[in-house]
């Protein structure tokens, strides 16, 4: 036990020089696997950020370097204007004053061009902070994964936020960050799931610029509020933003699993306006195995009722949505 406690002392004085020197590693959080939805702990989620329109929380974001952040181009309609977004970092209890938290100004917005509308390519936006943040415990950058990055099928990532904890049901003050382990699941499943029960009227496409996250059943998944905020998935000891909440068909529906922005597919055009800001190859920690049977077994089922009583949403927060979708079903 004394070799592993001189080894995380000198972890922490590493760690505490490299704050100090203007400088952070991407991707390292102090906190364990979680396994379900719940309340994080301050400083579990370092890269998390809140980003408010007219003081009021619209979105979440991702901290890439010392004056980038990552979001959603959803987030920012053109009619909105810049000077009216905040952006608030290191933040635990949105209610709650942490002398840990800064809050920066956005100083430029760039979406990406091919976004049109909700479902669309492109939903991806960078933001430049008004001044450069400094990196402590709590405020940290997440890694940016390399353009041929892959996560393989089943890995368990984790999707954090302030959304709602069901469709219109807002988090309750003091409004801690919540988190959610969800699985990976193919583009090709997550479109055969999307067709089980479909509007013909309301299409919905996985595009090779998105992917998916959730359980099949439903249940639990990212809500409105949660938009723009990290999908992380830890490999090799450190943590990539792998997502960016995006859009999904109501919230924690079955076969309607959360669909987010593939950030790699998108490392080029990050770097190409934010050139000091160097990718991260994730190591291929095993082979992605085929889930087409998350939808096949599915497919003979009526296992989703309730769907088309809420239409498409937004993903803004998080919630624990089982019961109150289909509330007369028996689970």
């Amino acid at each position: 036990m004394a070799g592993r406690a001189g080894l995380k002392a000198v972890v922490i004085l590493l760690l505490s020089g490299l704050f100090r020197s203007g400088m952070a590693l991407c991707g390292v959080a102090p906190q364990a696997r979680i396994t379900g939805g719940s309340s994080s702990g301050p400083g579990q989620w370092p890269w998390q950020v809140s980003i408010t329109y007219n003081g009021i929380h619209v979105c979440g974001g991702s901290l890439m370097s010392e004056q980038w952040v990552l979001s959603a181009a959803h987030c920012f309609p053109r009619e909105h204007h810049k000077d009216d977004y905040e952006v608030r970092l290191g933040a635990h209890q949105l209610d709650s004053y942490s002398p840990e938290a800064e809050v920066r100004m956005v100083a430029q917005v760039i979406s990406h061009t091919s976004y049109r509308q909700e479902g669309s390519q492109g939903d991806i936006a960078l933001l430049r902070l008004s001044h450069p943040v400094n990196f402590s415990r709590s405020v940290r950058p997440i890694c940016l994964p390399a353009a041929n990055a892959s996560f393989p099928n089943g890995l368990r990532c984790t999707v954090t936020g302030w959304g709602h904890v069901a469709p219109s049901v807002s988090l309750r003050p003091p409004r801690p960050l919540q988190q959610l382990e969800v699985p990976l699941i193919s583009r090709e499943t997550c479109n055969c799931l999307y067709n089980i029960h479909a509007k013909p009227e309301e299409p919905h496409f996985i595009q090779q610029d998105m992917v998916c996250a959730g359980y099949v059943q439903g249940g639990k998944d990212a809500c409105q509020g949660d938009s723009g905020g990290p999908l992380s998935c830890p490999v090799g000891g450190l943590w990539y933003l792998a997502g960016i909440v995006s859009w999904g068909d109501a919230c924690g529906a079955p076969n309607r699993p959360g669909v987010y922005t593939l950030t790699s597919s998108y490392t080029s055009w990050i770097q190409h306006h934010v050139a000091d800001l160097q990718p991260h190859v994730a190591p291929q920690t095993e082979e992605s195995q085929p889930d087409d049977h998350l939808c096949r077994k599915h497919l003979a089922h009526d296992s989703a009722p309730c769907q088309g009583l809420l239409g498409p949403l937004l993903l803004l927060p998080l919630g624990l949505t089982l019961g109150l979708l289909c509330p007369w079903r028996e689970h």
